[in-house]
């Protein structure tokens, strides 16, 4: 493993740099929300474990952890019976995009992969935690949805993270402090009494009220748009997987456009569109797009990971459309933008070792 820190950066760099062994490799970029880089690491053949320090993830290796390091994860290489190289990812109290890891089942990692950890899962104050890594492999692969749903036949369904939370909070309340005590009430008379003819319908509107509510969160948060597409072109239904879907053909289609960029009012957001002869068609909206300009490391990981969601499923969307990704698919990004910066000093070279 090689350490390596920014040029400027406060963070401290090994003395000695060992040459990289030939093998895989990947780029781990520790960077802040303000968009600070905190160094860059190369992590090999070897497994690396990362430690949260000082606020920061950083890579390490079993002899360089100090005693108040807390171990977050590890990374490791595992090779298939083809041969190829999946860097996996274990560990607890981390966050990939926006899910957290599940303790004891590894997860395969992908190119522009961030790794964040949430202050309340460590018992921290917040704005304890300042940094997170970048994942930068070198060999771009098929990138798995972190965000988006992939469905069968060529689908993608837009999912709404936080659609439909207040219907589901209210439905489970109706069933947990309507039908319970109500059935309990219930109980407490003997078969015939009015009461508990009363309690009973009582506990049996309340089941009902809660089951209709919990159906609607779910209706509502898959309520996102579908995308399909095959050769003779792309299949959007906007009311959700039971809609219709408008069949759009190869020649209406202009391309897929991905911007983020900064919000007037502070922050960042997120814009996907598809460009057709008739304007565009927007794929993605509400809050979940949008990043305050108070935005916490996990808020720009789940937002950078919904951008690289997209990138992902346009640049699919061109190949069996048998379109170049380069022409039909449209990427901008702010360089302010710290998931951006990061890259582009892992793709600039603009490094210093020490």
């Amino acid at each position: 493993m090689r350490a390596a820190s920014y040029t400027g950066s406060r963070c401290a760099s090994t003395s000695l740099v060992q040459p990289q062994a030939p093998g895989p490799f990947a780029e781990l970029v520790s960077f802040a929300a303000s968009g600070e880089i905190g160094g860059v690491w190369q992590v090999g053949e070897r497994p690396t474990d990362i430690v949260l320090r000082d606020g920061h993830l950083m890579p390490r290796s079993p002899a360089e952890v100090l005693p108040k390091d807390a171990r977050i994860a590890a990374v490791r290489w595992k090779w298939d019976a083809a041969g190829r190289p999946t860097l996996l990812l274990e560990g607890a109290n981390l966050l990939l995009g926006p899910h957290r890891i599940v303790p004891g089942r590894p997860e395969p990692l992908a190119d522009g992969d961030i790794l964040a950890v949430d202050h309340r899962d460590v018992g921290e104050p917040a704005g304890a935690i300042v940094g997170a890594l970048l994942v930068a492999l070198p060999e771009a692969t098929r990138r798995p949805l972190r965000c988006l749903r992939e469905g069968a036949n060529d689908t993608v369904e837009v999912t709404h993270p936080q659609a439909g939370r207040y219907s589901l909070q209210a439905g489970i309340a109706a069933l947990v402090f309507g039908t319970l005590p109500c059935a309990a009430a219930a109980l407490a008379y003997p078969a015939g009494a009015p009461a508990r003819s009363s309690f009973l319908l009582a506990a049996v509107c309340c089941a009902l009220a809660g089951i209709v509510a919990v159906a609607l969160s779910r209706l509502v948060a898959r309520a996102g748009p579908v995308l399909g597409w095959d050769r003779a072109g792309l299949r959007v239904a906007r009311g959700g997987p039971f809609a219709r879907p408008e069949v759009l053909p190869v020649e209406r289609l202009d391309g897929f456009a991905v911007r983020l960029g900064r919000r007037p009012a502070g922050g960042w957001e997120l814009d996907a569109a598809l460009r057709t002869r008739d304007g565009e068609v927007r794929l993605d909206h509400g809050p979940h797009v949008r990043v305050s300009a108070a935005g916490s490391l996990p808020a720009l990981a789940a937002l950078e990971a919904r951008r690289r969601d997209w990138v992902e499923t346009a640049t699919r969307a061109a190949r069996a459309l048998h379109r170049s990704p380069d022409g039909f698919v449209t990427v901008t990004t702010d360089p302010d933008w710290p998931p951006e910066r990061a890259r582009g000093v892992v793709a600039s070279g603009r490094i210093s070792l020490s």
